[in-house]
């Protein structure tokens, strides 16, 4: 997918919008692969019990304003890697331009240090399959 860079949630997580087509452009949020960026503070939620208010991680911050300065407004690429049923995430490889020919964000980010790599260790064809969703 092609599309622009609308939102930055997390110091992985982006929102892009493609183009409209007779209607609102259409948005997807996704998530960038192997990698897992601080987690930023959430506020309780007084409907729910059991919801507790948390704080930064350290660089939380700064890793969503990194990504934020990097992508926002700009026309970026996204190639899914897998899905997860049953949430609806899907987590792939985001690359600034229109092809892969582009700066690859995920190792922006790692190159900085705002991020952990993750290493899943697992075989894609064997214990994989039964919880993500390959294309």
């Amino acid at each position: 997918m092609v599309g622009t860079a609308h939102q930055v949630i997390s110091g992985d997580t982006i929102v892009l919008r493609g183009q409209p087509k007779g209607g609102p452009p259409p948005e997807k949020t996704v998530c960038l692969s192997n990698i897992q960026a601080p987690k930023l503070a959430r506020r309780a939620n007084p409907n729910t019990s059991g919801s507790v208010e948390t704080k930064d991680e350290p660089y939380a911050w700064e890793a969503r304003e990194f990504l934020r300065k990097k992508v926002i407004g700009r026309e970026v690429a996204f190639y899914l890697e897998y899905k997860v049923p049953g949430t609806g995430r899907e987590y792939g490889v985001v690359f600034l331009g229109k092809d892969r020919d582009g700066e690859n964000i995920t190792e922006a980010l790692v190159a900085e240090g705002l991020v952990d790599v993750r290493r899943m260790g697992l075989k894609k064809d064997e214990i994989m399959k039964d919880k993500y969703e390959f294309p």
